[in-house]
């Protein structure tokens, strides 16, 4: 779905859901694909075939904190094919509101969603030029200008802001990263909870 996202943080934060996408995975391979590891899904607005969940052993295959890919990965160990589509224009979904639901909402997932070969990744993609133009690397602009450009198209593609936010891009991914390091963080130390359950 479209994400509707209002306030600094969630304007930074959320459109980043809809990008990662778009931009780090190859969609229609991984639709192909029948491997586990190359879904990508939404709970926010999940079709679920029941002949498939029940193959997949229902919505108890869904028991884990990023329930929508594991229901995606079950349906794929069970023989079954999983796909993402651009719903914008079907269904809108407002995750949070303001930094500390924000915050909350994505360190209690983020240390399962990805690992630090990653995040080291995003950080010389998408960081490490912006900080480098700053200092006047021409290289460090062209990298910085191709990640707004990335940003813009996806924002556009999925009906979310595209300007000026798809300017702070690094500011995105580095927020996102930070949270990451804190989701890790309070894993590690049993402190993540989520709607009060223990995560």
């Amino acid at each position: 779905p479209r994400q509707l996202a209002t306030g600094w943080a969630a304007r930074l934060v959320q459109p980043l859901l809809a990008w990662s996408w778009m931009v780090t995975l190859p969609l229609r391979v991984a639709e192909r694909s029948a491997r586990p590891s190359m879904v990508a899904a939404n709970g926010q607005f999940l079709v679920v075939d029941a002949a498939a969940l029940e193959r997949a052993g229902g919505w108890a295959a869904a028991d884990a904190v990023l329930d929508d890919i594991a229901l995606a990965r079950a349906v794929r160990r069970a023989g079954g094919r999983t796909g993402v589509a651009d719903g914008s224009t079907l269904a809108t979904c407002r995750m949070y509101d303001g930094w500390d639901e924000v915050s909350a909402g994505y360190r209690k997932s983020l240390w399962s969603a990805f690992g630090i070969p990653v995040a080291a990744l995003l950080a010389l993609v998408y960081v490490v030029p912006a900080l480098a133009a700053l200092r006047g690397s021409r290289a460090g602009l062209v990298g910085y200008l191709a990640a707004v450009v990335s940003r813009a198209v996806a924002a556009g593609r999925t009906g979310t802001r595209v300007w000026p936010d798809s300017l702070a891009h690094p500011v995105s991914v580095g927020l996102v990263l930070g949270l990451l390091v804190a989701s890790r963080r309070d894993r590690a130390a049993g402190r993540l909870s989520w709607k009060g359950r223990k995560v």
